[in-house]
């Protein structure tokens, strides 16, 4: 099977790229790239399976030349708001199964939009196979397992504690101005965002605060952003009624976030591009106003207190026995072995590709992780990735947890 890698030579690429190229049923990855200089010397490091070929995804020509030669393409070509219905559409023509990592809803919608004609062409097309979305829909999934007539569905993210002194630099911090992970950050927690709320997708404002309990662990606040999981999780599972994504994440970060996203006019791309200055100033050591510093203490002497949740998880709740509450948390024991957001989001993709190619995603399509991946099959191949916490194996290292609570059931 030959692969197609676009943008196979970025941040991102590199990761799902590397991991792909040891696949057995993988006899070539092609690195695509506008940068052929760039993509043919990844491709080199790689050894014989890899080749690299200059790609422009603008140009309608030189896609569909790549796409023909392939069987499967893997995009991480982003924005995907331009580029996601793009190569999805160039692919359907092609016959080509395509799988990406787009975390925006609105490319979403529009690259489900074309499911009809991905079955008629025979594909597979899955969205959003990263961490978030990706490994959060699957760890939903399991969360349904236990409780299926559930009417809720939350998947979160967060730090997983309080700041820590040398974390700061890390959250937001470039050389070169916002990272482009900045300025999507600011794009999902301004204007309006869309989240799943009465049986149907409908837009709020972003950074509405949310309680959620998570089994053994307490509850704590969490804020709405936008993101796919909302969007395409309804979709798998029709009794849900309701469904955010979440963050859950430091006071000061948040505080940040908010003065950051005040600064966003919307449909004025200039001024995501100043707010997400601010925010790296904001969440850089070096780059603090008084007023600001102030702000990061109060904020860390109240996260002292409080019961963060896992750093990536989902909890599922509805009624259970005489009207109660029922709810189950699901959550990984450990930590990826290369902890960062290039390997947490393109692993999990890489582990998706090689379901594809053992045959285990049949279903033909556009869907969301979830519609199609077995998330036990999932789990087990993640495992070879996970440092996990000691009494933990490959077998139960995906803890899930089940309440049932006194409460009255009311949706969040």
């Amino acid at each position: 099977m030959k692969i197609l890698a676009l943008g196979g030579c970025g941040d991102m690429g590199k990761v799902a790229v590397r991991e792909i190229v040891g696949e057995s049923k993988v006899s070539e990855v092609v690195i695509a790239d506008i940068d052929f200089v760039k993509a043919k010397l990844f491709a080199k490091s790689l050894g014989p399976k890899a080749r690299a070929i200059e790609v422009d995804v603008r140009s309608d020509q030189s896609l569909a030349a790549a796409l023909r030669a392939c069987d499967i393409v893997v995009s991480t070509v982003g924005p995907y708001y331009l580029f996601g219905p793009r190569v999805l559409s160039a692919a359907i023509e092609a016959g080509v199964h395509y799988i990406d990592i787009c975390d925006d809803p609105e490319p979403t919608l529009e690259m489900l939009s074309l499911d009809d004609q991905a079955k008629a062409a025979g594909i597979t097309a899955i969205i959003g196979a990263g961490a978030s979305p990706g490994t959060s829909n699957l760890l939903a999934a399991k969360a349904m397992q236990l409780l299926p007539q559930a009417t809720e569905i939350y998947t979160f993210w967060g730090s997983g504690g309080p700041l820590s002194d040398d974390e700061g630099t890390e959250l937001g911090s470039s050389a070169s101005g916002p990272a482009a992970a900045t300025l999507h950050w600011v794009q999902q927690v301004s204007g309006q965002v869309k989240v799943y709320r009465s049986g149907g997708i409908c837009e709020v404002e972003p950074l509405q605060a949310v309680k959620l309990e998570f089994p053994g662990r307490g509850a704590d606040r969490c804020h709405i952003l936008g993101h796919p999981e909302p969007i395409t999780l309804p979709r798998t599972y029709p009794g849900i009624k309701q469904s955010y994504n979440l963050m859950n994440m430091p006071g000061y970060v948040i505080y940040a976030l908010e003065k950051a996203a005040a600064r966003v006019v919307e449909g004025d791309q200039q001024s995501i591009y100043d707010a997400s200055v601010e925010l790296t100033r904001m969440l850089s050591d070096n780059g603090q106003g008084l007023g600001d510093i102030a702000q990061y203490f109060a904020h860390g002497a109240k996260d002292v207190l409080r019961s963060f949740l896992p750093s990536l998880g989902a909890v599922a709740r509805g009624a259970g026995r005489y009207g109660k509450t029922s709810l189950v948390g699901v959550h990984l024991r450990g930590k990826p072995k290369a902890d960062d957001m290039a390997h947490s989001t393109c692993v999990p993709t890489a582990i998706i590709v090689g379901m594809l190619l053992d045959g285990q995603i049949q279903r033909r399509g556009v869907m969301a992780p979830e519609a199609c991946v077995d998330p036990d099959d999932f789990f087990l191949r993640l495992a070879d990735h996970i440092h996990m916490e000691q009494g933990f194996d490959k077998n139960n290292y995906v803890e899930c947890l089940l309440s049932h609570t006194r409460q009255a059931y009311r949706p969040l």
